[in-house]
């Protein structure tokens, strides 16, 4: 029987394309994928109507508020907020103005008495703007009864923020790559943890129905685990390279990638090589752990420490490294083979990463698959065969 058995490369194989055929022509793996498609489109969509979306702002000045309304409405403009102003010789007509809903107030008074007459309440960027002129226009009356410059005034009130010189100035991240830090740690994370998950049921659908065992007839253990990685690996890479270009195509067709100085494409390709990685070594985990129990139920109680591992370096990426990405946390995640690839490639995306930190990164994971591919099958070897309560990891750990 042995004799029989076919060659390595051709079991994997064998075992990669049965794995690869069955995804793919899994309804709800082709639902989910359609369904993520959209939802990306439809994110980048709603993001540049809503993002195109011109505040404006309508109010009215009498002849005595002119200056006043003028000085507003450039306060304003500074913010990017579209202002109307209309003047009314008529204080009656501007009051009928706002209460008819024409303009949402009319500034009326004169110097630095001011009023802003409104059906409800003042719109809060009109408030500002309107106080901050009033204020100016009060010390400027102060500095002509004291004898001071009013200019000399206002630099003082000018001063918001104390000089300073920094000795190691934290990087510059605009916002845009913020959102292209989230989109491409959120896609990396769905892939990883949603690749790892479908081999470790398949793992445990197979033993359960003991098609493993026939399985086992013709190939290694260790071969059909590595083909079973290969074989669902390629399907999640099929799909995350879907969202991937479907992000870059809407995002372009959106025109929102105006404004962005990154290289979307060469991000891209950085984000089907870490999924690459991160997901066989989360797939080789998640199978090993898998082969411990026997039915789906049971699953959860073997992946809380790699899915609680996996989970932690999306929340280090998208919510610390944001605001600090060269913090000891960030950096060090950065680095681990098991949050590296989340981590590391939101860093180079706010370009805080240089080329040899991505590199040396690149090394730790791959250097690292090797090894976690000799404990997983010795683990998926000693266990897959054994069906009924849940086997200690020890035991799995044994030789056969």
């Amino acid at each position: 029987m042995q004799s029989t058995q076919l060659s390595s490369l051709t079991a994997i194989r064998l075992v990669a394309g049965r794995e690869l055929r069955v995804h793919l022509r899994n309804k709800a793996m082709i639902i989910s994928t359609l369904v993520m498609v959209v939802l990306i489109v439809g994110g980048l969509f709603a993001a540049n109507f809503f993002g195109n979306q011109e505040q404006s702002i309508e109010y009215g000045v009498t002849s005595s508020t002119e200056e006043v309304g003028q000085a507003t409405q450039s306060v304003l403009e500074s913010q990017g907020i579209t202002v109307d102003v209309t003047t009314y010789s008529d204080e009656a007509q501007g009051r009928t103005a706002v209460s008819d809903g024409e303009i949402s107030a009319l500034i009326t008074g004169s110097g630095s008495d001011i009023t802003a007459v409104v059906n409800e309440s003042v719109d809060s960027d009109l408030n500002t703007a309107l106080a901050s002129v009033i204020q100016q226009t009060k010390i400027s009356e102060l500095a002509q009864s004291a004898g001071v410059s009013p200019d000399d005034i206002n630099s003082v009130y000018s001063l918001t923020e104390v000089p300073f010189e920094s000795l190691d100035p934290p990087a510059e991240i605009d916002g845009s790559q913020i959102l292209v830090g989230f989109i491409v740690g959120f896609l990396l994370y769905l892939g990883i943890f949603g690749g790892g998950m479908s081999v470790a049921q398949g793992v445990v659908e197979e033993k359960s129905s003991r098609v493993v065992e026939v399985l086992l007839a013709s190939v290694r253990p260790w071969q059909l685990l590595t083909g079973k990685v290969i074989g669902i690996g390629l399907v999640s890479l099929l799909q995350v390279g879907i969202y991937v270009g479907a992000g870059v195509a809407a995002a372009t067709a959106f025109g929102l990638t105006e404004d962005i100085t990154l290289d979307l494409n060469a991000i891209g390709a950085w984000v089907l090589v870490w999924f690459l990685l991160g997901y066989i070594i989360y797939a080789l985990v998640f199978a090993a752990l898998g082969a411990l129990v026997s039915r789906q139920e049971d699953l959860g109680s073997v992946i809380p420490i790699p899915m609680f591992i996996v989970i932690a370096a999306y929340i280090i990426g998208v919510s610390v490294a944001p605001s600090d990405p060269d913090s000891p946390v960030v950096t060090i995640a950065s680095y681990i083979p098991f949050t590296s690839p989340i981590v590391m490639p939101i860093r180079s995306a706010y370009g805080v990463a240089s080329t040899v930190e991505v590199f040396a990164a690149l090394a730790a994971a791959v250097i690292t698959i090797p090894i976690l591919l000799w404990i997983s099958s010795k683990i998926y070897s000693n266990a897959v065969r054994r069906s009924g309560a849940r086997i200690k990891l020890k035991d799995a750990l044994k030789a056969a």
